[in-house]
């Protein structure tokens, strides 16, 4: 293959372009493009790079969700995206790789909400939507003890729809604002009541939801975008729980020339979702990051003989 890494300089526009330079300074970029709301990043990779290493990449991607419809073995509608690559980047510096992430993700969350009039009448089979919730956690730990010194915690939501015509959806949080004012529609078949309340704070939206109502009523009403996945809002809430749901224990051993390093994932007993066997969630895709000297790389190496 004739495709190799090559370094440039990458910069991200207050106006949403990223340009691509052969080398920081230039005025003139080799290439730019403007991020738009069908564009998605993908998850990050580690993949193989020189002698000396590996290299974090990530893609924009260019996503078009369709439906489709399957006649084998019975009548089957489905919603798939198709991708196709607009950018692959990647470093070796894993803090600017941290970076260039949040960066992008920031400039697609805050891209104008506009609507497509060519869909505006699409009218589906099935519809559907889809909103997914993830908690995104950071924190220094101290040494010995493990208590967290400094921590972090930001969820991000995610809506994916297949609606017909332009409609207004309706999201309602466990907010600790509305506890006690609950409304049951009289339509739901099983009243959705918790015990958990979570205190909102620092809440971004995207363009498309209508901030005034969720100031006065703490409901979230948007029309979402069609057939495109968005960031629907973030915000901020504090680590409730006493203990992590796991510490990590590394030992490194000197012999002479021999340097021998382990670590142990010690599972803790104090964290609520360990508790009760039932609900136990696998920890799932865990990687161990351990900053090596670049001169001890290839000793991290194995070789296979065939």
């Amino acid at each position: 293959s004739s495709r190799h890494w090559g370094p440039i300089y990458v910069k991200l526009t207050e106006a949403g372009f990223m340009q691509l330079f052969y080398e920081k300074g230039l005025e003139k970029p080799f290439r730019e493009f403007k991020l738009e709301v069908n564009h998605e990043i993908s998850d990050p990779k580690l993949q193989n790079y020189d002698e000396n290493g590996r290299i974090h990449t990530v893609r924009i991607d260019r996503v078009a969700y369709r439906e489709k419809r399957k006649y084998q073995p019975m009548p089957l509608v489905t919603h798939t995206g198709e991708r196709e690559q607009v950018v692959k980047l990647g470093t070796t510096d894993y803090s600017d790789f941290v970076s260039i992430i949040s960066s992008i993700r920031d400039t697609l969350f805050k891209l104008p909400a506009t609507v497509d009039l060519s869909t505006v009448h699409q009218n589906y089979i099935e519809e559907e939507i889809t909103v997914d919730v993830k908690d995104e956690f950071c924190g220094i730990l101290a040494k010995g003890d493990n208590h967290i010194l400094h921590h972090s915690v930001i969820t991000h939501i995610h809506v994916l729809s297949f609606l017909s015509g332009m409609v207004d959806c309706r999201l309602g949080l466990n907010d600790v604002f509305i506890k006690g004012n609950e409304v049951v529609s009289r339509h739901d078949i099983m009243p959705t009541t918790t015990t958990k309340w979570v205190r909102l704070h620092e809440c971004e939206f995207h363009g498309s939801v209508d901030e005034d109502v969720f100031h006065r009523s703490r409901m979230v009403v948007f029309t979402p975008l069609d057939a495109c996945r968005f960031e629907l809002m973030r915000f901020r809430t504090v680590f409730s729980e006493n203990s992590l749901p796991f510490t990590l224990r590394t030992v490194a051993c000197v012999r002479g020339a021999e340097v021998e390093l382990q670590s142990w994932l010690v599972m803790s007993s104090g964290f609520s979702s360990n508790r009760d066997s039932l609900s136990q969630v696998p920890c799932e895709n865990v990687t161990i990051r351990h900053p090596v000297p670049a001169e001890w790389v290839n000793y991290f190496r194995r070789d296979s003989v065939l």
